[in-house]
């Protein structure tokens, strides 16, 4: 019983702050690593020559995001190919180009657009 009082009045002045909610934090569970051409891993490279060779883009990302075990992939590709495209129309297009890469995944974040 004394610890509850302690603990309850230790907490008085944390319930008169003008917060009307309270404020949970909690840490990322995604990390993210940003590689350059050098260093993306074999699978990595190969997901990137594939999209690459059919794609000609301006900007391409390959993160493995599954902690490295090559189950899913974050992919950013910004492409003159997308151009009149819809966002579904150039996303079937990268998929078709890794069809047999997707079907091993457990998923996938994909971005893609045209340049202006």
């Amino acid at each position: 019983m004394f610890r509850l009082r302690s603990l309850q009045s230790s907490l008085a002045p944390l319930r008169s702050s003008t917060l009307t909610r309270p404020v949970i934090l909690k840490p990322s569970i995604i990390s993210t690593r940003f590689y350059s051409e050098e260093r993306l891993s074999d699978y990595e490279q190969l997901i990137y020559n594939k999209l690459y060779k059919e794609l000609t883009p301006e900007s391409l990302e390959v993160m493995d995001i599954s902690g490295g075990c090559g189950s899913m992939f974050a992919i950013s590709v910004v492409s003159q190919n997308f151009k009149g495209l819809t966002m579904i129309k150039q996303h079937k297009l990268v998929n078709s180009i890794l069809s047999d890469e997707i079907a091993k995944w457990h998923g996938l974040q994909l971005k893609t657009k045209a340049p202006k």
